[in-house]
């Protein structure tokens, strides 16, 4: 599988692409739109995904996975459900449209954590758990998928708690070069 692909709005997954190496995971989840959703990610991403949990466990964060691989179908069913509530305009600032969202790859993770027996679902950038993963995350190879301050480049507002599995080499390169995957790709 290549961890480093590029999917975005402009990059987009044909309807049928379903990843390989695929395992379920069991771990505290927020709400779902569909109560069917299975938490489903790559083998190696999930590996890199407990290596870094552990170790925010280790520093006093319980970080878990709130949302990992989504079909074509589930992603249009959220897209759809967010320009009803929210509007076209927000669902294209905040949220890929089908074939153009990274959790199809089975790359992509958001995070959700526990702090005081409560799981937090409205992360913010200051929080220590996303504080921490934003110093720690490109060690396990993950980067911050869509930063502040780089959404006129990735095309998404910033997402604090999205962050995309590519191998730790890449990580590391990223990481140290402050570039998002479409900069990467364009250099």
């Amino acid at each position: 599988m290549d961890y480093t692909i590029l999917v975005n709005k402009e990059n987009l997954l044909p309807q049928d692409y379903e990843p390989e190496e695929l395992v379920e995971i069991h771990e505290p989840m927020g709400c779902k739109l569909d109560k069917a959703y299975v938490n489903r990610l790559n083998k190696e991403a999930y590996t890199a995904f407990k290596e870094m949990q552990s170790a925010a466990l280790k520093e006093g964060y319980e970080i878990f996975i709130d949302s990992s691989y989504r079909t074509y179908d589930y992603q249009e069913k959220i897209f759809n459900d967010i320009v009803r509530r929210k509007g076209m305009a927000h669902a294209l600032k905040f949220v890929a449209p089908a074939g153009g969202s990274e959790h199809q790859t089975g790359l992509a993770i958001d995070i959700i954590f526990r702090r005081n027996g409560e799981m937090i679902e409205d992360q913010k950038e200051e929080d220590p758990e996303i504080q921490w993963l934003f110093a720690n995350a490109y060690k396990y190879g993950y980067i911050l998928r869509f930063p502040k301050g780089k959404e006129s480049i990735t095309g998404v507002g910033f997402e604090p708690w999205h962050f995309r599995y590519i191998g730790k080499a890449l990580s590391e390169k990223l990481f140290a070069s402050d570039l998002t995957l479409e900069e990467y790709y364009l250099s």
